[in-house]
């Protein structure tokens, strides 16, 4: 790898907040659901120390966003979340424009509670949906209803002071044609702006995944897909990540700057980092064990990339990204681009899965993503 320049390359912080009230089945991401009176107060004295210990790796940068995940983060005092927020701005971390975003199950969805965000710093808030459709969030064994998803966008669209998207998840078991094109519809219907759509996937470590779950084929996913993009694209929203489509520039910025291959700083239980020095990154992930975490904030696993999978990890992120980045965009972030991966980028170009310009995949490599990746194998 040659001489990086950390310094020069933007920097994001996750949070990562891991308590749930029950784990949703087809969920992997690390949650507890085994809250215990303290804890909060111990997870904040942890982050806050894993935070000091972390100017290595920020290297006199500011965060460009901050991201709030879990879990459930709305499970957690507003308190709490202002104490982190404003250990912050106290040391000077944020830039003047950050995006500072906080994920709510919906039932959290309240005004009190959003205020007090808010007056924490809070400026985006993401809402877990999934669907508003009540035998949808039944298969998924979801612990709201169809009626909270709806009082809860009801709730976030009349303020215009925080900007807010939501996720829903297509491919369920038993769902139809016409109820994901009910879900857009009703999504479509609020003063909302950006989308994350995400089809279900059953992954190995899932409770699904002991199942015997049948979901629609590949070809009733296709034309959910197509339905959805139509209604969106009816309502001026326009895709510009693989999963996310939004409108009036609302593009999230915390996962612009992963997918552009920023770098992201990772505190809590089981947080990712991907951290650049002058001669390497590397990807680390913190202990996953709320109790192991408390004890011990600063220790990780670490991967470094090497020139082995390099371009293979860029090729992962930057072709998520719908619109590509020109090579002046490449150069002002400060991405390092290998002769292996401007080979492979050429042979990409020659096979009608890549643009010329840039690093961008065309319609038909975008279509089949999977395939325009593995070039960079």
């Amino acid at each position: 790898m040659k001489n990086l320049n950390p310094k020069k390359i933007p920097i994001s912080l996750y949070i990562h907040l891991p308590w749930c009230e029950k784990k949703c089945p087809y969920c992997d991401f690390n949650v507890d659901v085994d809250k215990q009176n303290g804890d909060e107060e111990n997870l904040l004295k942890a982050i806050l120390e894993d935070l000091e210990r972390s100017e290595k790796y920020i290297s006199n940068r500011k965060f460009s966003s901050v991201y709030f995940g879990g879990g459930t983060p709305s499970l957690i005092s507003s308190k709490i979340i202002e104490q982190i927020t404003k250990a912050l701005s106290n040391k000077k971390l944020l830039n003047s424009n950050c995006e500072i975003s906080f994920e709510l199950n919906p039932k959290e969805v309240m005004n009190d509670y959003l205020n007090e965000l808010m007056n924490a710093g809070i400026n985006r808030i993401s809402i877990g949906i999934q669907s508003f459709d009540q035998k949808v969030l039944s298969s998924l064994e979801r612990n709201h209803s169809s009626m909270d998803a709806l009082k809860a966008v009801e709730i976030i669209s009349s303020l215009n002071s925080i900007n807010t998207t939501i996720d829903l998840i297509y491919g369920v078991m038993d769902q139809t044609l016409e109820s994901v094109i009910k879900d857009i519809n009703t999504f479509c219907s609020f003063n909302l702006e950006h989308l994350s759509m995400y089809q279900l996937t059953i992954e190995p470590n899932t409770i699904f995944y002991k199942r015997n779950l049948i979901t629609p084929p590949d070809n009733s996913i296709e034309l959910m897909e197509i339905e959805a993009k139509k209604i969106l694209k009816r309502n001026k929203f326009y895709q510009y990540e693989v999963s996310s489509w939004t409108k009036n520039g609302k593009e999230s910025k915390h996962n612009m700057n992963y997918w552009g291959y920023g770098d992201y700083l990772g505190l809590g239980p089981g947080a990712h980092s991907k951290i650049t020095t002058n001669k390497s990154i590397t990807r680390m992930i913190k202990l996953k064990k709320v109790k192991s975490y408390i004890d011990n904030p600063c220790k990780t696993t670490n991967t470094e990339i090497t020139t082995k999978n390099y371009d293979l990890d860029l090729a992962m992120n930057l072709l998520r990204i719908k619109e590509g980045l020109t090579f002046d965009e490449i150069n002002k972030r400060n991405i390092y681009l290998s002769k292996t991966f401007l080979s492979k980028l050429e042979k990409g170009v020659e096979e009608n899965l890549l643009e010329k310009g840039g690093i961008k995949a065309s319609d038909m490599g975008y279509k089949f993503l999977n395939d325009t990746v593995n070039i960079f194998s």
